[in-house]
């Protein structure tokens, strides 16, 4: 019992991570410098990495630097970390063999 609930602990830790490494990044580039190509590629991996940085989308407001952007952030970390876990779990009850 205490695995499981450390494989689901782990993969929040792990989804909220990469949210933190996207927000890291996004205070390395410029945003007001059209993208290269590069930049956009590495834009698209992250929001495959987590999907709830498309709610971010409607929200313009929050500039990066603002407390808006913070906010912003640490619930889409959030949401990705029950993300993470939630599919951890389901990855777990379809590996564990029938009794």
């Amino acid at each position: 019992m205490v695995i499981f609930f450390r494989k689901h602990f782990v993969a929040a830790i792990l989804g909220f991570a990469i949210t933190a490494i996207f927000v890291a990044y996004q205070f390395t580039i410029d945003f007001r410098v059209p993208a290269s190509r590069s930049t956009s590629l590495l834009i698209g991996f992250f929001t495959v990495l987590c999907p709830p940085a498309l709610l971010s989308i409607p929200i313009i407001d929050a500039e990066v630097g603002t407390s808006g952007f913070y906010v912003l952030w640490v619930f889409i970390a959030v949401v990705n970390a029950v993300l993470y876990s939630a599919i951890a779990g389901a990855i777990a009850r379809l590996r564990r063999k029938p009794s």
